[in-house]
């Protein structure tokens, strides 16, 4: 049986693709935040996914398409408890602080969710390698909460407001 480490975990985290990153550290009330056990992590799952669900509600309305992201669940030191780390696309028809926003509401109207601090990102693998400093096959405190994680791979006709789209054709590409 193969044991993962922190570096097979940054390997993973770098393979998302995000162009317009910010970072989100989640904080939990006392209930959940000094708790211990497999039922505070799915407890901790459960607050990702409505999150989620709202700020897609809040962002894209109608809309099928999926916010890029990926999130890890961690215990601080020794009094700060668990929290949550997110690095999460920010949709290119809002600005970061209309985003930040958005984030905070949907944050605040989950069950447990009580803080969240917002970082923004210059170096990206950096951030790959802190948020995968405890993902190890012998820490219980800390995962990555793979069920709430959305990778961006429909690449090959991606389009924006910033670029043409590219047709691939026999590895050469048309304009």
């Amino acid at each position: 049986m193969y044991r993962f480490e922190s570096e097979d975990t940054e390997e993973w985290f770098a393979k998302f693709t995000l162009h317009r990153p910010l970072f989100l550290t989640l904080g939990f009330n006392d209930h959940v935040k000094y708790d211990y056990g497999e039922k505070v992590k799915e407890r901790m799952k459960l607050n990702h996914k409505h999150f989620l669900k709202k700020l897609h509600k809040f962002t894209y309305a109608k809309s099928k398409r999926k916010i890029p992201r990926y999130a890890v669940i961690e215990r601080g030191g020794k009094n700060k408890g668990m929290h949550s780390h997110m690095l999460i696309e920010n949709p290119e028809h809002l600005s970061q602080s209309q985003f930040k926003q958005l984030c905070s509401l949907a944050w605040n109207t989950t069950k447990d969710g009580v803080s969240v601090q917002f970082e923004e990102c210059y170096f990206r693998k950096g951030l790959d390698s802190y948020n995968s400093k405890q993902q190890r096959h012998n820490n219980n405190n800390a995962m990555v909460d793979v069920e709430n994680c959305y990778m961006n791979n429909n690449l090959d006709g991606w389009t924006s407001r910033y670029s043409t789209p590219k047709y691939f054709v026999n590895e050469r590409i048309f304009v």
